[in-house]
């Protein structure tokens, strides 16, 4: 009742998950009482919503208009990952091994590819990409632009997944691998790059964002390029601010001159 006489659209509850018993009783309606009419045992009845994993509550939701759609969204269904194009004064690409195979019988995996992983709650692009070069590594990069990124469906738990590469400029060259994330980590000129590997991701990029493929054209073009390559279109970074709100780092693509 005060929920709808203070014209409420939505209530949660947020259920420790020391107390999950509560959450049977909470969303059947099979536990109403003899005197309990059908309004009363619909007011008293909510839907699962989520786990929220980080505090250790189940989520549950009511939406209380009956009379309309029920706009609740749903949980989350994406997850975000990124890569770092790491990408040196003269040229050169850092790439990474990772392992395959259980704990007890690893074994390195036989392509190669960009460092990365997945973005942690309140991380930008740029903080998340660097963080996850220097953790798997050791080289500090700084943050230039998006690059490219793709958007997929039909991951682990039905989750879909968005997945950006950023251009990052090494503060060093020195690598210090962590070795239980990477077998192995190297720089490789882009020209062995392209004759030699196979990655779709890094080859589409090299394609569509520097205009560079394993054809003669291409190769003889990156012989006589002088100095570090540079995109033809990236997305920079800039800041996006409504009223007295904090500003959010925001991404615009721009043609690089």
């Amino acid at each position: 009742k005060y929920w709808s006489d203070n014209d409420y659209t939505s209530a949660w509850l947020h259920v420790p998950a020391s107390r999950a018993g509560l959450v049977e009783a909470l969303t059947s309606e099979e536990h109403a009482t003899d005197t309990a009419t059908a309004a009363d045992i619909d007011a008293l009845t909510f839907d699962l919503h989520h786990v929220n994993a980080t505090e250790s509550t189940i989520v549950l939701k009511k939406w209380l208009r009956p009379s309309a759609e029920d706009k609740i969204p749903p949980f989350a269904s994406h997850q975000v990952g990124c890569a770092g194009f790491v990408l040196s004064e003269d040229n050169e690409l850092l790439l990474v091994r990772e392992w395959t195979g259980p704990p007890s019988n690893r074994t390195p995996t036989k392509q190669w590819k960009l460092p990365g992983g997945l973005l942690d709650a309140g991380e930008s692009f740029a903080e998340a990409t660097c963080r996850e070069v220097i953790e798997e590594t050791g080289i500090p990069c700084r943050f230039e632009s998006v690059l490219s990124f793709w958007h997929r469906h039909g991951l682990v738990f039905g989750k879909s997944d968005f997945y950006y590469v950023s251009l990052l400029n090494p503060v060093s060259k020195d690598i210090e691998i962590d070795p239980v994330e990477v077998s192995a980590c190297k720089w490789m000129p882009i020209e062995q790059f392209l004759t030699s590997q196979g990655h779709p991701l890094i080859l589409h990029i090299l394609d569509k964002v520097f205009e560079l493929k394993n054809n003669e054209e291409s190769l003889e073009s990156l012989r006589n390029k002088k100095g570090r390559l540079r995109p033809i279109v990236k997305m920079v970074e800039g800041d996006v601010q409504f009223g007295n709100r904090d500003p959010f780092p925001t991404y615009t693509g721009r043609i690089s001159r």
